[in-house]
């Protein structure tokens, strides 16, 4: 029984939380059953996401096929974990987990009763399973099934709660992310048309020996992915959706949709670009050169959207399309620095931002301020929050001995690689706005004149949620050992993926 459930591992770790999500609304009225049958299934998808990458070290990056059926590709479907996989099981299970445990006997004020809880946590672990199978699966269709599994419950968790503009906010999320939606399947058929295959192995087999009979061909599918993904992932100025719906969401979805949701769909396209086109192919259309100016726009925009902000999570929202611009300009960068850089980064703001939202929620939900110039003395009445606040805050900025230090580092090694002068002066002037926008939050809670307000930090496991996030932005810069080897193996593997 054992080895029958390890040798499956690839596919558990996806079937698991969409099996309990599935059975889930039948303890709706029994509440504390199902937050414990959440927290058990994400607790297993820990353990499962670390064993499957302990193998993948072990084995030097060789990966774990699974072919489903028993049918081996092209035929059928095909589960890969290899060193990205494996990183990105790894954020999906750390990072679902503590935000999960911060949604205990804490989501009645935010989305109702018992009844509204459940779907949530049934749409939450939907969203869980599809980020797990984004990140081993090898088939180009299953990549779209599997981003509009996440689209809809990303649009399901901001419309849960009970705030008056969520419904809008869900909406327009809805529409814009349905237009990604058709980029994505367009480009996806494209590709099909001219390889004949949707398996990535063997599409970019394909592709590059047909490539320059088709190239106006190419160059659609490579525009329309770059384009479907650059909406899903909130790339300036393609980001109209996320303030509105980041900020209008319970705490937890915050948390989850900046955290994770944004970052399965750069996942996604990155198994598309390195993976399908190729580094070859990347250089050949000038996808680098266009992906790296992208992200250097979203950067200082997204920094300059963000200070003009008072509201607390919305501030927080604009961070995120600047940080998704870091992501986007080690894309652009073909060498191993700045792929290195770029997928550390994915998960130190995975971390981050996830811990920053939840210390807004608690924020909020203790004292019902919203707004940045009213949080005078919250750091004395809310001490472990406001902590855990300010850790994720110096990490942002790219303070050395925290995680953001890391990615950044790798990212400014890459663009000096690359030969480009430009790209350092931004990667340093986004630390410098974040700095701008986030440490004024942290000098309004400790050093303004405390107002007559109440407040305390939240319930046990709400505070052991946030020390857990603190905790592993802390850990992942002074000691990111397997994180920073399994992404440096990823960036290696990637680049030698040329068709």
């Amino acid at each position: 029984m054992t080895a029958t459930i390890v040798s499956n591992l690839p596919v558990f770790v996806v079937i698991a939380p969409l099996f309990v999500a599935f059975v889930l609304s039948t303890f709706a009225r029994r509440i504390r059953l199902v937050e414990s049958l959440v927290i058990s299934v994400l607790a297993l998808g820990v353990l499962a996401a670390g064993y499957l990458g302990s193998l993948v070290l072990a084995k030097n990056g060789i990966p774990i096929i699974y072919s489903m059926g028993g049918r081996p590709a092209p035929w059928g479907i095909e589960l890969v974990v290899g060193s990205l996989s494996a990183f990105f099981l790894l954020l999906v299970s750390g990072i679902s987990l503590p935000v999960a445990l911060s949604t205990v006997a804490n989501m009645a004020h935010e989305v109702g009763g018992s009844v509204q809880t459940t779907r949530f946590y049934v749409l939450y672990l939907l969203l869980v399973g599809s980020l797990a199978g984004m990140a081993v699966t090898n088939d180009l269709f299953n990549v779209f099934v599997l981003v509009e599994v996440a689209t809809l419950s990303c649009c399901g968790l901001v419309s849960s709660c009970r705030h008056p503009r969520a419904a809008e906010a869900a909406f327009n999320y809805l529409i814009l992310a349905t237009l990604g939606s058709a980029l994505i399947l367009g480009g996806i058929g494209f590709l099909y048309i001219i390889t004949g295959h949707l398996n990535m192995g063997f599409a970019s087999l394909e592709l590059g020996r047909i490539w320059q009979d088709y190239p106006h061909v190419v160059w659609i599918a490579a525009g329309f992915l770059l384009v479907g993904f650059g909406v899903k992932s909130a790339l300036f100025p393609l980001h109209v959706w996320l303030p509105d719906a980041h900020s209008t969401a319970p705490s937890p979805a915050s948390a989850i949709l900046s955290g994770l949701a944004v970052k399965g769909y750069m996942i996604c396209l990155i198994k598309v670009l390195y993976s399908v086109f190729g580094a070859t192919l990347i250089r050949e259309f000038a996808l680098d050169r266009i992906v790296a100016l992208l992200g250097m726009v979203a950067i200082i925009a997204g920094s300059l959207l963000a200070m003009a902000q008072d509201e607390l999570k919305r501030r927080l929202a604009f961070s995120t399309v600047a940080q998704v611009g870091y992501v986007f300009l080690g894309l652009g960068h073909v060498n191993v620095h700045s792929l290195t850089g770029t997928l550390f980064h994915i998960a130190s703001h995975a971390v981050i931002k996830s811990g920053l939202f939840l210390a807004a929620g608690a924020i909020i939900g203790a004292t019902g301020i919203t707004r940045i110039s009213e949080m005078a003395g919250i750091g004395e009445k809310m001490p472990i929050t406001m902590a855990a606040f300010t850790i994720g805050s110096l990490g942002m900025v790219g303070i050395p001995l925290f995680s953001g230090f890391v990615g950044k580092w790798h990212l400014l090694a890459g663009s000096l690689t690359e030969g480009s002068t430009l790209a350092p002066l931004v990667i340093v002037a986004g630390s410098v706005l974040a700095a701008a926008y986030l440490f004024p939050i942290i000098r309004t809670a400790y050093f303004e004149q405390a107002r007559a307000i109440d407040g305390q930090d939240p319930g046990a496991p709400q505070r052991i949620a946030l020390i857990l996030l603190a905790a592993g932005v802390v850990i992942l810069g002074i000691a990111p050992g397997p994180f920073l080897e399994l992404a440096g193996r990823a960036a290696v593997e990637l680049l030698s993926r040329s068709p």
